[in-house]
């Protein structure tokens, strides 16, 4: 081959050997910026196999709080003491899968207490009707719990209230209740020890009024100290029928002038105070009984009898009369 041609054969294949190196290169970059970006996005992503598919989607977590259910055991013949209401459950998974969790609550957190007997016991806990696709974990995962055979006995309802705070003259006519007998119903032991059912009537100091109330209705053991058992009913509305009763009292006489200024006179009577019968509560709206006295006439030093009356019903005074000496003041 002639030198010339020699020397542009090689001049050419250098030329295409850095071209297909530019190629190469520039390749390699786009790669690297195609990975960072998928793995960016797999970072905000959990990739899921759907029926042969696989397609991108969100998770969650959500702590949904939830009543705990007490299965295998009859309540009616056995009491369980110790659980609580409701637990926690902290889920995870999709979001989709989470939020429905979240807004229907259609699965269940329970204790099987099953094959257990009386006494205390620690339950692991269980969920039942969430979705196999989604984690969870309970809050506590375990219960302690006591288990005792439940009696039910029969009291009679006992009123209390405090029969000083009734006001002076008055009296307690009749005492009233929506429910004279209660159930109650618990533990065996603590049923055993129930000595009577109360209801703590609440009277204010010198109460005249009667009283009708809604009260709790609590049980007591012989010391009246309260013990935890389920009454029914729980509440009895007790009504206390407060009545004035029958007294006396005396009140002062008042000289009221007719005619004339009283106050230029002395005036003096054969009693100062007279005697008042009656119901308490019509006594109280007597502050004085009083007396007129006509100066037109009325002689001068003569003493008279005037009659002693009140308007007040179903009042009467111990006297109807009283003598009265009238003398002008010097």
């Amino acid at each position: 081959m002639h030198p010339k041609f020699d020397k542009l054969f090689y001049i050419l294949l250098s030329l295409i050997f850095a071209i297909l190196l530019v190629i190469y290169v520039n390749g390699q970059h786009d790669t690297n910026i195609t990975r960072q970006s998928a793995a960016n996005e797999n970072r905000n992503n959990t990739a899921l196999t759907v029926g042969g598919f696989r397609g991108l989607v969100s998770t969650k977590k959500a702590t949904i709080e939830v009543p705990l259910q007490l299965n295998g055991i009859n309540t009616d013949d056995y009491y369980v003491s110790g659980a609580p209401d409701k637990v926690k459950i902290k889920v995870q998974g999709s979001a989709a899968l989470v939020t429905a969790a979240q807004n229907t609550q259609n699965f269940q957190v329970y204790a099987d207490l099953g094959k257990l007997n009386e006494g205390d016991h620690t339950v692991s806990l269980k969920v039942s009707g969430l979705s196999t696709d989604l984690t969870y974990a309970i809050e506590p995962k375990q219960v302690k719990v006591t288990i005792v055979r439940r009696a039910t006995a029969v009291h009679k309802v006992q009123i209390n209230y405090n029969k000083d705070a009734i006001a002076s003259g008055y009296k307690l006519d009749k005492v009233t209740a929506s429910v004279n007998k209660v159930q109650v119903t618990g533990r065996a032991d603590a049923v055993n020890a129930v000595d009577r059912v109360i209801a703590d009537v609440h009277l204010a100091r010198d109460s005249k009024k009667s009283v009708n109330e809604s009260v709790a209705l609590q049980a007591v053991d012989i010391n009246g100290t309260p013990i935890k058992v389920g009454i029914a009913p729980e509440v009895a509305t007790v009504k206390l029928d407060i009545k004035a009763g029958s007294g006396e009292r005396q009140v002062p006489i008042k000289f009221v002038g007719e005619h004339g200024d009283l106050s230029g006179y002395t005036v003096s009577g054969n009693m100062n105070e007279v005697t008042v019968r009656g119901k308490i509560d019509q006594l109280d709206k007597i502050k004085s009984i009083k007396v007129p006295i006509n100066l037109k006439k009325l002689a001068d030093g003569q003493e008279t009898t005037l009659p002693l009356t009140t308007d007040v019903k179903d009042v009467t005074l111990a006297t109807d009369k009283i003598k009265v000496t009238v003398t002008p003041k010097e």
